[in-house]
């Protein structure tokens, strides 16, 4: 008898839970096109495109995630320096970090896009939802991390929701090309699969275009990235359409100013890291060293056939990107080395897609050029941006 009523209550709760669910897939079918129509995402974060913008991802929400694809849109189309890369892009408080550099110091509109975890996967399909708008005057930086071969390869799902979603996810959905690669990721990556990924973006551009709907009010996000009173200022002169060439700088004297900055900064430390790293996080261990490629070798890694897609992909696009490989700090990372040959390959690639690209891995840890083991310092992004300026001055 218990089990008979056990069995029908299990059974009424699925009936529940099946009703409950066509009729949100009903009111979703209803609502969501004429929620898309009629509200108008508007950016909440106040980031001035003149004085410099930084977005780690496409957002936590539909509004944000809107708003944030129109900029790599807009971006992209009109000439702006966009800069993808992945966790050492998140220094704002370093002077030659692109997004604060080309805006105040040389009046150049520049929008920086990735943080941790975003890699050549993630960047192909971004940018694959974006095509439509590639030109030209397109002016396209992408920052090779050498810690990305020594990953297990490809893009965590905690990535993919944070880049490939909302109108991302959307454009690349309407490409067949591209779903048919979307169906592979999800069948690899998500318990659900495909049905269940699209289910959860779904459900959550309706929440969020619900909560809209209902309030009057765009949802609020914060800024990543506020640039300080200064910059602002300082790009007041910056124009609309940006021009086909950046302007040259002063190069010899502002690599000058770097290493002055950094032999300040990383004078005090046997690793020629930031002074203030050292003291609160390698002086507090034994031995601070480590080997990055312990796991495999950087040349089998899937990331080599994503990045090899991704270049292939831009070649096709015939964008003229420019790629720059950073180098690891060798008084820290003890088999540096091992990814020479790995290197080598990269640039062999470049060679073979036709991409300009700039190889620092062969610089030696000397103050300034490292924050930490693997991100860069002031003469390191200093180094980085004149070989940016210098291929977009052309």
């Amino acid at each position: 008898m218990w089990r008979r009523i056990l069995n029908r209550s299990l059974v009424q709760h699925l009936l529940a839970a099946l009703t409950a669910l066509s009729i949100a897939f009903l009111i979703d079918m209803g609502l969501s096109p004429y929620l898309t129509r009629t509200l108008k995402p508007v950016a909440t974060d106040g980031l001035n495109a003149k004085a410099g913008v930084y977005l780690p991802n496409m957002g936590d929400n539909w509004n944000e995630q809107s708003v944030n694809f129109e900029r790599m849109r807009t971006a992209l189309g009109n000439g702006t320096l966009v800069i993808m890369g992945s966790s050492e892009l998140s220094s704002h408080d370093l002077r030659f970090v692109p997004y604060r550099f080309f805006p105040t110091e040389l009046g150049v509109p520049t929008l920086a896009y990735g943080h941790a975890k975003f890699q050549s996967y993630g960047i192909f399909r971004v940018l694959q939802s974006l095509s439509s708008v590639f030109t030209p005057e397109t002016k396209l930086v992408i920052m090779l991390s050498p810690a990305w071969f020594a990953a297990e390869g490809e893009l965590p799902s905690s990535a993919f929701a944070e880049h490939i979603s909302g109108p991302v996810l959307s454009n690349l959905w309407d490409r067949p090309q591209a779903r048919k690669n979307l169906i592979y990721w999800a069948r690899h990556h998500e318990t659900w699969g495909i049905l269940g990924l699209l289910a959860q973006a779904r459900l959550a551009q309706f929440r969020d275009q619900l909560q809209m709907w209902i309030s009057g009010k765009p949802i609020v996000s914060g800024a990543a990235y506020t640039p300080t009173p200064a910059a602002i200022e300082a790009t007041r002169n910056a124009v609309f359409p940006i021009p086909p060439a950046l302007p040259e700088a002063n190069w010899p004297e502002l690599l000058a100013q770097a290493r002055a900055t950094g032999l300040l900064l990383s004078n005090d430390n046997p690793y020629a890291v930031r002074n203030q790293y050292y003291k609160s996080h390698l002086s507090l261990v034994e031995d601070p060293t480590h080997q990055e490629f312990a796991r495999g070798d950087p040349l089998a890694a899937h990331e080599f056939t994503d990045l090899s897609q991704l270049m292939e992909y831009l070649q096709q696009k015939k964008v003229r990107a420019f790629f720059v490989m950073q180098p690891l700090n060798s008084k820290l990372v003890l088999d540096s080395e091992r990814f020479i040959p790995t290197v080598r390959s990269i640039m062999a690639m470049c060679r073979r897609y036709q991409m300009s690209c700039l190889n620092l891995y062969p610089l030696r840890p000397v103050p300034g050029i490292f924050h930490d083991d693997m991100h860069l310092a002031e003469l390191g992004w200093a180094l980085v941006d004149q070989g940016i300026d210098k291929h977009f001055s052309k």
